[in-house]
């Protein structure tokens, strides 16, 4: 089974294999009971998404120490390449921010707010992480955001944050502080686009719902 997988990715590449074969790769070997192929099925439909811990990963029988650490490595490594992801120097929209964003931050276990600053001809200039916890006006300020977009000359930014909770409701707080936001970027020429809320697979928008 491992021969055949490595032929595989030899002659189509490794995007080409399932999920469950890239997993059987990285663990190496079945049990008497299962093939490495079979292991890692069970281990994918007895996951949310991969996201497991040591303990749940080795409660799979054939699979070690060795095993669930090289599991959790790939694991990670996996996610520090997509947060290091940046948008393209490019015209870009909000969709394009939102998309961009599931992936970077939709999976992550704390809320992140994130600014995207723009120039007049909607070109991304930098992306940051401004803060990590929860948004509200008693933990970020404008000044937070405004500071880095004075710095680089940008003239729009659009800024959003992660709902672990999986929620693509506005809170009161969120509102709050977009439109305390919003009156700082206007009195220094600044256009605040959107701020969006970004889950695991969806994204919402401040602005489509008339709130700002």
């Amino acid at each position: 089974m491992m021969i055949n997988l490595r032929e595989k990715i030899l002659a189509y590449g490794v995007s080409t294999l399932k999920n469950e074969e890239l997993l059987a790769v990285i663990i190496g070997n079945g049990t008497k009971q299962n093939s490495v192929l079979d292991l890692s099925q069970k281990i994918l439909c007895n996951s949310d998404g991969l996201n497991l811990s040591l303990e749940q990963l080795m409660s799979f029988n054939g699979i070690g120490v060795a095993q669930a650490c090289k599991v959790l490595a790939s694991i990670e490594l996996g996610m520090r390449k997509i947060q290091s992801e940046t948008l393209p120097e490019e015209v870009v929209s909000v969709d394009d921010v939102g998309r961009h964003l599931i992936n970077k931050i939709g999976n992550a276990p704390q809320e992140k707010l994130i600014a995207v600053y723009l120039n007049n001809s909607y070109h991304v200039i930098c992306e940051k992480i401004i803060f990590i916890g929860t948004v509200d006006q008693a933990t970020v300020h404008p000044r937070d955001i405004l500071r880095e977009a004075v710095g680089m000359s940008a003239t729009q930014v659009v800024i959003a944050h992660n709902h672990p909770n999986g929620s693509l409701m506005f809170s009161k707080n969120d509102q709050e502080f977009t439109i305390r936001l919003k009156k700082c970027c206007h009195l220094i020429g600044i256009n605040l686009i959107d701020h969006l809320i970004i889950t695991k697979k969806n994204y919402s928008s401040l602005k489509s719902l008339n709130l700002i």
